[in-house]
């Protein structure tokens, strides 16, 4: 893995995590424990675009199309086109389960973004504003409507980990995370 530190606006900086082989028992290891570092809450909000069909098998996707939405306490599906190809939205409560879970979700979407709501932040005013936050530039528009104070994005392909974060998160876990992948290379 390689990592990438950099300001991206005067008050919003970005980590990518490149390189990752998320088929690799290895790397998958060391993207839990990178996501583990730098969760920070009790609640996640999840987007979701399409279904991915590079890391599973045809039988995993049957499987995961329907076990997927029972791990949430809220999923919704936003846009449908087809059974593959749709956005959703999800909330998830932290637990053991969660960093196996958002493994789960790395291989079976193509599309991925979370992030920990500030607690003014409403499950009611994301679901009716997801569409709208333009998440689309590292997250920043997350961060920058004070929505939360981090946000994790499933890089291009899979391969890499996008971690964009604001003044209010604590840079010294993110400068941790990047001392072990330096020296962990």
């Amino acid at each position: 893995m390689k990592v990438k530190h950099e300001k991206i606006t005067n008050n919003i900086k970005m980590l990518m995590i490149m390189d990752i082989d998320i088929e690799d028992n290895q790397d998958e290891k060391k993207l839990i424990m990178i996501l583990n570092k730098l969760t920070r809450g009790e609640k996640y909000y999840f987007q979701f675009r399409r279904e991915d069909d590079d890391f599973l098998s045809y039988e995993e996707i049957i499987k995961y199309r329907y076990e997927i939405p029972q791990y949430f306490q809220i999923y919704e599906i936003k846009e449908l086109t087809d059974e593959r190809r749709f956005d959703s939205i999800g909330c998830l409560t932290m637990d053991k389960h969660i960093y196996k879970q958002i493994i789960i979700f790395w291989k079976y979407f193509y599309g991925l973004l979370f992030f920990n709501p500030v607690t003014s932040f409403s499950w009611h005013e994301y679901s009716n504003i997801w569409n709208k936050i333009k998440p689309e530039l590292y997250g920043i528009g997350i961060i920058q409507n004070n929505y939360a104070n981090s946000v994790f994005i499933k890089g291009h392909d899979g391969d890499n980990l996008i971690f964009a974060y604001g003044p209010n998160y604590e840079e010294t876990i993110v400068n941790e995370v990047v001392e072990d992948i330096v020296k962990n290379r």
